[in-house]
């Protein structure tokens, strides 16, 4: 059924409007008036505060898609088979220096020959060069009386940084 628009003319015909205009009293088209002045008043704050929310969603996307995902850091300690390898290298490098790879994931540095504080500190130091992977850890450090017939030892600890990405 097709809608036909010929009775909503007739019904909104200027001569019909302004007969049902003029059959009103005054406070009643004041009445009228106001009610309609308010829908139109709400009906624009509606639209401004439609259009205020759209901004602002469209902000929120744009200030989302531009902040940079950081990669979040984990330090794992060095693992025991490492610890071995690095222990073998610094030994074959340093030969008169004793050099163990602890229980407790640590090097220990040794030597009881004051003689070979040269060779010791090098070792030492040489450490970083050799695994820079790795960030080492100074634990102990004696030169001196150290305990039995230990003249010089340092005991370092390695830890691996891993980045990855953050998880959503």
């Amino acid at each position: 059924m097709p809608l036909d628009a010929k009775p909503l003319i007739q019904a909104f015909s200027p001569r019909l409007m302004a007969r049902a205009l003029a059959s009103l009293d005054k406070s009643t088209a004041i009445v009228i008036s106001a009610c309609w002045l308010a829908a139109l008043v709400t009906l624009i704050l509606a639209v401004f505060a439609v259009h205020g929310a759209v901004s602002s969603k469209n902000a929120a996307a744009e200030a989302i898609s531009a902040e940079p995902v950081l990669p979040v850091s984990t330090n794992t300690p060095i693992g025991p088979r490492e610890l071995q390898l690095i222990s073998d290298r610094l030994q074959h490098q340093f030969p008169d220096i004793k050099i163990e790879a602890g229980a407790a994931q640590a090097l220990s540095i040794k030597s009881d020959d004051g003689a070979k504080f040269h060779q010791w500190i090098t070792a030492l130091s040489y450490i970083d060069t050799m695994a820079p992977q790795f960030h080492w850890t100074l634990r102990d450090f004696c030169v001196g009386a150290c305990g039995g017939q230990t003249l010089m030892k340092a005991t370092v600890t390695g830890q691996k940084m891993v980045f990855s990405l953050p998880q959503h």
